[in-house]
């Protein structure tokens, strides 16, 4: 979490742009002839537009003025609450009045898309051959007098939250604590022995936070790190100086929950700031990571602005809204200096919530059931009937990753259920033979079955038994009957190998095209040029318990529609049946009273000699679809299944 000095965290009033409403105010001299006058001097002329250049850079050096000391000082002073806002300035029109010439001044201001516009006027008299501008703060905004300045006050909206299936929370306002040295009720000579030792408490760099406390004002609060409740240390008091200040950010239930979809929020920094153009600033909280980021606009709201003539000696007060202005605001020459009056104000508004389709409870329990897993793993769960994914959950080893949405894996042996349906598209059936041999041989490459294979099921055995003892060489000595164009046909009927932009971090997998028999084989066992996220391979469970091509999806409004050529009946039932034969008598035993049907996997990665495992299960029911894979692991009966046992149980 953020570790900068904390004043406030639930409503910030600091510098920026934003989206704002325009307010005409001054005007044009009603006896003012065009800028084209021929009466008008040149030399009057270039003094006015140097005027105006020098406002609109805040830089009046080079501008000709009655008093330039006096115009310098008084401009400094009219921006010093602007927070660096400045309009830009241009000669409107000039005209010649006796002796004297009078100059219109147009000001915008654009924030966001609308802008502050207003004229102001400056009187020019000559000085010799040179012409002066007769110095009045009146030229910067006619309100302006001698005695005030510009206030601009930014205020930003409440940030929304992200809301799960049915409406329940997941990202929410939550309190945390920010843990710091408060310099100000500390005596300087434990300022650093106090710094180094909360560092040390709470395990952030001493010397770092050290050095922090050391260089801040003496009337700081240098925050060292941003808790929840339960992580709190409890000796915190035996620290001098130790303090625990409470603030409200928008959270996850746990530090973990979906953090590799939902992301973070945190204060802005400068690389923020940028991306922002103008609507955020060093200090907002903004969106970092992941959903977040993506829809930080959405969440974040848009910022208001006040911009108000107050007294100078108020100016850089408190950034308060100022009143909002009366009917005969604009009727008095200049602003009184006791009373704020607004010139131009805009309301802040609220973020939208974000409408996500996790399940809060589904999710828990999902990252729940691979807490004990060394490495990384995922777990997905999807709704059959609706593609909306319930859980996406990863092993703590996988960080802020999506993998579960994202990751990119040889799916093994749960791909032959897309294989089965391209056979069956050729031509074959559920009890069609197929010859499951100890080994086969494509293209002088030889394939062999997994080594605990039952080989009680060898020789010639009918396709159901095939999918569910998972017999490598049985699919493989098919290799003839398909094409790679027909996998991804049959892959994309089961919601997998369509790239959708679906508004999250997702991989909805690949088949890759090839004429090589060798490497055709090699994808008919789900690996070769095959690669699914856990979220494609839950996708093809759903499908098969829907009955339907399901495209699994998170954010509400980008449901995708499915391109794939639609699945008929009687494909329906007869990947059903090698399913829950999976179940009843193969490799997804496992699941035996908690899965409808199944299909387990592994696939072969890494450098020849040195090859490992990932390790894959999906499963179905009539409610629920599940897809679990572990980076590294055994077989997929013997690693993810009893993590998606452990699931459902």
């Amino acid at each position: 979490m953020p570790q900068n000095p904390v004043v406030s965290r639930r409503t910030f009033a600091r510098a920026a742009a934003g989206t704002t409403a325009a307010l005409a105010l001054g005007g044009a001299l009603t006896g003012c002839r065009s800028s084209a006058d021929s009466s008008v001097p040149d030399a009057a002329r270039q003094a006015a537009t140097k005027l105006a250049a020098g406002l609109t850079g805040g830089d009046l050096k080079n501008v000709p003025l009655d008093d330039p000391t006096t115009a310098a000082s008084d401009l400094k002073v009219i921006f010093s609450g602007m927070d660096g806002l400045r309009p830009t300035t241009t000669l409107a029109s000039i005209a010649k009045d006796g002796d004297s010439c009078t100059a219109t001044l147009s000001h915008t201001l654009p924030l966001g898309s609308r802008k502050w516009a207003f004229t102001s006027t400056a009187t020019l008299n000559q000085d010799g051959e040179t012409w002066k501008a007769a110095w009045e703060p009146a030229i910067v905004h006619p309100k302006l007098g001698q005695a005030t300045r510009l206030r601009h006050t930014r205020k930003l909206g409440e940030r929304a939250p992200i809301t799960g299936a049915e409406g329940k929370d997941v990202v929410v306002k939550r309190t945390v604590h920010d843990v710091g040295i408060d310099k100000a009720n500390l005596d300087k000579t434990k300022w650093e022995a106090s710094a180094t030792a909360l560092a040390k408490l709470v395990k952030i760099d001493a010397k770092t936070y050290t050095a922090t406390v050391k260089a801040a004002g003496d009337q700081a609060f240098v925050v060292a790190i941003t808790l929840r409740e339960q992580d709190i240390p409890r000796n915190i008091g035996a620290i001098a100086g130790a303090q625990v200040v409470d603030r409200d950010l928008m959270l996850a239930s746990t530090k973990t929950f979906a953090v590799g979809l939902l992301g973070t929020s945190g204060l802005a920094d400068e690389a923020d700031v940028k991306r922002g153009k103008g609507e955020i600033q060093e200090g907002d909280m903004v969106g970092k990571s992941g959903l977040q980021l993506r829809y930080d606009d959405q969440l974040r709201g848009k910022v208001g602005h006040v911009i108000a003539v107050v007294a100078r000696k108020d100016a850089t007060a408190s950034a308060s809204p100022a009143p909002q202005p009366t009917a005969t605001s604009s009727a008095s020459s200049t602003a009184s200096p006791d009373t704020p009056q607004t010139l131009f104000s805009v309301p802040a508004t609220d973020g939208k919530p974000l409408s996500i389709t996790l399940d809060p409870d589904s999710q828990s329990k999902a990252e729940a059931a691979l807490t004990s897993v060394k490495g990384v793993a995922a777990l997905v769960a999807v709704q059959p009937g609706t593609g909306r994914i319930l859980a996406a959950a990863n092993s703590p080893s996988a960080g802020a990753n999506a993998f579960a949405t994202s990751g990119q894996y040889a799916p093994g042996s749960t791909f032959k259920i897309a294989t089965t349906l391209a056979l069956l598209r050729a031509g074959l059936t559920t009890s069609s033979q197929v010859n499951c041999s100890a080994s086969v041989t494509v293209n002088g490459r030889s394939f062999h079955n997994y080594s605990d294979y039952d080989s009680s099921y060898s020789g010639s055995i009918p396709l159901v038994d095939a999918v569910a003892q998972s017999c490598n060489t049985a699919f493989i000595s098919q290799h003839a009957k398909v094409t790679s164009a027909a996998l991804r046909k049959a892959a994309g009927s089961l919601g997998m190998g369509t790239d959708y932009d679906t508004g999250f971090p997702s991989f909805y997998g690949k088949i890759d095209d090839t004429t090589a028999a060798d490497v055709l084989a090699s994808d008919m066992i789900g690996q070769g040029g095959v690669l699914a996220s856990p979220m494609a391979m839950a996708g093809v469970a759903a499908s098969v318990a829907a009955g339907k091509t399901v495209v699994p999806w998170l954010v509400e409004g980008h449901q995708p529609k499915p391109k794939a050529t639609a699945l008929t009946t009687k494909e329906v039932a007869e990947l059903r049946q090698v399913m829950i034969a999976t179940v009843q008598k193969g490799s997804g035993r496992v699941l035996s009273g908690l899965a409808t049907g199944a299909k387990t996997g592994t696939a072969e990665f890494g450098e020849s000699g040195k090859l490992r495992t990932h390790a894959w299960m999906i499963c179905w029911t009539s409610a629920i679809a599940v897809a679990c894979m572990v980076e590294v692991g055994e077989s997929g009966s013997g690693t993810a299944g009893p993590l998606i046992k452990a699931f459902l149980s």
